[in-house]
């Protein structure tokens, strides 16, 4: 009787807390809920915006509109596989927002450090700007050509693309871009090769 007795009596305990804490733990868990929906409300992406525009260029100023690609590994004198990540830093834009920045998905060339770059290819790059408005863009047309500038040969990359999901869907996209020479990074296990973006375009 004795087990009993006190089984009862720690059971009598157990209820009795358990009814003190329900109130408390019920509004820690409304609060938990606002949190949550108000966190979700505020990463939601922009709606996508039809008459999305912007237009970016490297000023007099000193605004410059960056890219890099990154190689892993660098090219090489004899011609090797590599992995290029695009990078992009876009700033001081006008039209529909100011600024991106934005890393694509990784791409396989043969590269060397005469010619980094094929001559043409395309590429698909999905742009995340300061609004919230993201924009897909499919260039089917990238063409590489030499530019020669004192002692050093640079590279010009001109794009033309279109909108392929997000604001701005259907418009036009057009991008040039001047990279620096491989230069020292050639052979190496991993080098980025860096340039301006002296025109990007969207509508």
């Amino acid at each position: 009787m004795r087990r009993i007795s006190t089984a009862l009596t720690t059971l009598t305990a157990l209820a009795a807390v358990s009814a003190a804490l329900l109130p408390a733990a019920a509004a820690a868990g409304s609060d938990r809920s606002a949190t949550a929906a108000a966190t979700a409300a505020a990463t939601v992406a922009a709606a996508p915006n039809p008459n999305f525009t912007v237009r970016c260029s490297t000023t007099l100023g000193g605004i410059q509109q960056t890219e890099s690609w990154l190689f892993q590994p660098a090219p090489s004198t004899d011609g090797r596989t590599v992995s290029a990540t695009h990078r992009t830093s876009y700033r001081g834009c006008t039209g529909s927002a100011s600024s991106t920045l934005n890393q694509a998905d990784p791409v396989i060339w043969d590269s060397t450090c005469q010619d980094p770059f094929p001559t043409f290819s395309t590429e698909t790059v999905t742009y995340t700007w300061d609004t919230g408005d993201t924009t897909t863009v499919k260039y089917d047309q990238v063409v590489m050509t030499h530019e020669a500038g004192g002692n050093l040969i640079r590279y010009r990359m001109k794009s033309k693309g279109t909108v392929t999901a997000g604001s701005g869907l259907g418009k036009a996209v057009t991008r040039s871009t001047l990279f620096d020479p491989v230069g020292s990074g050639c052979n190496r296990d991993t080098t980025e090769v860096f340039g301006v973006t002296d025109q990007f375009s969207i509508g």
